[in-house]
């Protein structure tokens, strides 16, 4: 008998064409696609195993804003000017920033003037150009092994350094994690070192084939057996083909990273568990911000607002284009993901709006332009119906709003109008789901408040969820997890209901479910350690509580040197700075840059009555931070060793910003 290895080999003897997948394998149905490249066993391997056989594509992808997502900090990947630029002025935080190259590095600069004296002055070396310069150039930098954003974007429109998105409300400075969630969308399939929260084991640069096409070890495999499906004729099942996918998990594809928004996971999940050919919602639930009246949009909006198009609506809904009945209308209609949309031929996109609506019927709601050619001149489809507009969320940016709108043509100046005004939220939807559970709900609401909004009406409206598992008021930790719980108590700083709830509301099996959860047990390591006790045996307690929480933090995540510094620093008030030093020291070989470490050493040196290596210490956290609490640290040790004019000098700065109770302390 012939096994189906020998029957192939034997077919292609005769000289009959072989079509194999799988070997031999039936087409599934549309609306369940079998391909095989989505099981486990199937793994990613780089964009260079696809160039071979893909070479002419492998070359214009690496030119699209994907292919250019992320680079190394080198001058053939930046499309920032640095000729005749001024220093970005925070009036808030009165610091200047400015960058340069210095050789082949680039760096940027963070100074305050006082007079025509520079009192403060610090500089990162950049490791890392994320965006393709398309709109923006911001960039990365690394302390020690630890990712993090600086404070400083070229926007590519304007031309202009300013501050990145968000730092003009509240500039973090040099202290912005780079986490998995961030770079799952600006690089190919990351990984971060077990443990951490910005430390990557595994960091690709760019977006690469198979963020699309899902991992390709099998396809590879098969083509090196000569396995050869062909695709003309054929769908070849060994790789996910977007095309080939219904048109809800094509746009799923796309909105996985064109939809900003929060991303609530779904439990057990993490980012970089969707593959293409998956349900997106699967993995997790985009929530954006309902608004009263009209809608804004953000820069990574294009997804949900194209789906609001009656365009997509009529075209994916069952309903029949009445000029052509197989069309479906999703992104790559007309988005060529292989090519530059800077290099691709205006014509694409005129001829995607022609091919319904074409003058073929007065009566037909598809009718073509109604303009004539010498009034609507050289203007496309795209500028009238998908006018070019700001966006809330980034400054000096300005693109296609994918609403495809009449109104837009009929008044192109009215989505920026309606973008621009402050439009006003009254809640969270699911855009990807929107039929969320209560407790992914719950979760999405105090999430969007802690990361992207402090709005109260979020946290009204996860109370309210609250308030409506039982009906009575009372938490229900069998709908809404403890966990959820103790992060909606923290978010309102209520660190006595903490304790109340973890001591008294719940079982010793839901709290020991917890154990290894870093998140919530720093949590109750701050409610523990914030907490007012009301008598000397109370905080005792309560720093005993803190340390033993904070311990638990850090060793589930033994890479977060926050949870180290919060750990130690209560080692430290406690005076067990034998037990803090090494901690201590040992991170600090991981996150030499770390403040509150710097300030947790300089305080054991203090201690230890080791003067000139606490001052040295210190100095290097006020090198960090102008306005470092080792300011009042570094006035008492100048002061000790006999160099009160340095500490005047420091008095003097700190007396803009310190708490005019502790600087009673000295006089000069």
């Amino acid at each position: 008998m012939l096994t189906s290895r020998h029957w192939v080999a034997f077919l292609a003897i005769a000289g009959i064409s072989v079509v194999v997948s799988s070997i031999i394998q039936c087409k599934p149905a549309a609306t369940s696609p079998a391909f095989r490249n989505l099981g486990d066993s199937a793994t990613y391997v780089g964009i260079q195993a696809c160039k071979g056989c893909h070479s002419d594509k492998h070359a214009t992808f690496l030119e699209t804003g994907m292919g250019m997502s992320f680079h190394k900090a080198e001058k053939q990947y930046s499309k920032a000017n640095f000729v005749g630029i001024k220093p970005v002025y925070d009036k808030k935080l009165d610091l200047y920033y400015f960058p340069y190259w210095q050789n082949e590095s680039l760096y940027i600069q963070e100074f305050r003037l006082h007079g025509r004296d520079t009192v403060h002055n610090r500089r990162e070396k950049i490791t890392h150009i994320v965006g393709s310069g398309q709109h923006t150039n911001s960039h990365f930098w690394t302390d020690g092994e630890h990712l993090y954003q600086a404070p400083l974007t070229f926007y590519t429109q304007k031309g202009i350094w300013d501050l990145p998105p968000g730092y003009e409300e509240f500039n973090t400075r040099f202290n912005r994690k780079i986490d998995i969630e961030c770079m799952s969308c600006h690089t190919g399939m990351p990984k971060t070192k077990e443990g951490s929260v910005n430390v990557f084991e595994k960091l690709p640069l760019g977006i690469d084939c198979e963020r699309c096409h899902g991992p390709g070890s099998l396809h590879v495999q098969e083509k090196s057996n000569g396995i050869i499906v062909d695709t003309r004729k054929h769908t070849d099942w060994s790789i996910v083909n977007p095309k080939r996918l219904p048109w809800k998990l094509q746009v799923d594809i796309c909105q996985r990273c064109h939809l900003q928004g929060n991303n609530v996971l779904k439990p057990g999940k993490k980012f970089t568990d969707f593959r293409p050919g998956m349900h997106l919602d699967s993995v997790f639930t985009v929530f954006m911000p309902t608004y009263k009246g009209d809608a804004a949009f953000v820069m990574a909006g294009h997804a949900e607002r194209f789906q609001m198009s009656a365009c997509f609506k009529g075209s994916n809904k069952g309903d029949l284009n009445k000029y052509n009945a197989n069309i479906n209308f999703t992104c790559i209609n007309c988005h060529n993901p292989h090519v530059s949309v800077k290099k691709t031929n205006q014509d694409r996109f005129n001829q995607t709006c022609v091919s319904c609506h074409q003058p073929k019927s007065k009566k037909s709601k598809h009718e073509g332009c109604s303009l004539s050619a010498t009034v609507r001149g050289t203007q496309t489809c795209v500028n009238c119906h998908m006018p070019s507009s700001d966006t809330r969320d980034i400054p000096h940016v300005s693109i296609h709003d994918h609403y495809i709108s009449k109104t837009n043509a009929i008044n192109p100046n009215k989505a920026k109008q309606t973008i621009l005004k402050q439009a006003t939220a009254i809640g969270l939807h699911g855009v990807n789901n929107p039929h969320p559970g209560k407790e992914e709900l719950f979760q999405a609401y105090i999430t969007y408040f802690e990361k992207f909004d402090a709005n109260a009406l979020y946290m009204k409206e996860a109370k309210r969820i609250l308030s409506s598992v039982n009906g009575d008021n009372e938490p229900s930790l069998d709908v809404i997890g403890l966990e959820a719980q103790i992060h909606y108590l923290y978010n309102q700083q209520s660190f006595g209901d903490m304790i109340a709830l973890w001591e008294n509301g719940a079982s010793e099996g839901q709290r020991e479910a917890l154990n290894g959860d870093a998140w919530t047990q720093y949590r109750m390591g701050v409610a523990y350690d914030k907490k007012s006790p009301t008598n000397l045996a109370d905080d005792k307690n309560q720093d005993a509580k803190a340390i033993q929480y904070y311990r638990n933090a850090y060793e589930a995540m033994p890479l977060n040197t926050d949870f180290l510094a919060e750990y130690t620093g209560t080692l430290v008030r406690a005076l067990r700075t034998e037990e803090a030093k090494p901690l201590i020291l040992q991170g600090l070989k991981h996150q030499p840059k770390h403040e509150q470490l710097l300030m947790n050493l300089g305080y054991c040196l203090y201690h230890e009555k080791q003067w000139k290596l606490a001052i040295t210490t210190y100095e290097k956290a006020l090198a960090l931070n102008p306005e470092s609490q080792a300011t009042l640290s570094l006035i008492d040790l100048y002061i000790t060793v006999g160099q009160k004019d340095r500490a005047k000098v420091l008095y003097e700065r700190a007396k803009k910003w310190a708490d005019p109770a502790i600087l009673r302390g000295w006089s000069f």
